[in-house]
């Protein structure tokens, strides 16, 4: 698998793990840029998540049709929805690299 087929279907998870660690913290001591910016990382980030997730998905069947027997489902496809991305990055990936 290439590093960036692997980095784009892990797009989506990683946008909202990063966005939550800027947005989680309060308190007087977190800096006031820090809210604002885990909302642009939220809103930008998911935006390209819909596109580069499927995109690197599509990759990766593609190459996958040509080199083994197993073609991924096209449901793996809703790893572009924000919040489904989570478990079926997971579990594509997981199935992918065991060699299922």
């Amino acid at each position: 698998m290439h590093p960036l087929v692997f980095v784009g279907i892990l797009f989506g998870p990683l946008v909202l793990v990063v966005s939550y660690l800027f947005t989680a913290a309060t308190g007087p001591s977190v800096p006031a840029w820090a809210d604002p910016v885990g909302e642009a990382i939220r809103f930008y980030g998911t935006a390209l998540a819909v596109i580069v997730g499927p995109l690197a998905l599509h990759m990766d069947r593609m190459t996958l049709a040509r080199e083994s027997n197993w073609v991924p489902s096209p449901l793996y496809y809703l790893v572009g929805i924000p919040f489904l991305s989570i478990p079926i990055s997971f579990i594509y990936l997981v199935r992918r690299l065991t060699g299922a």
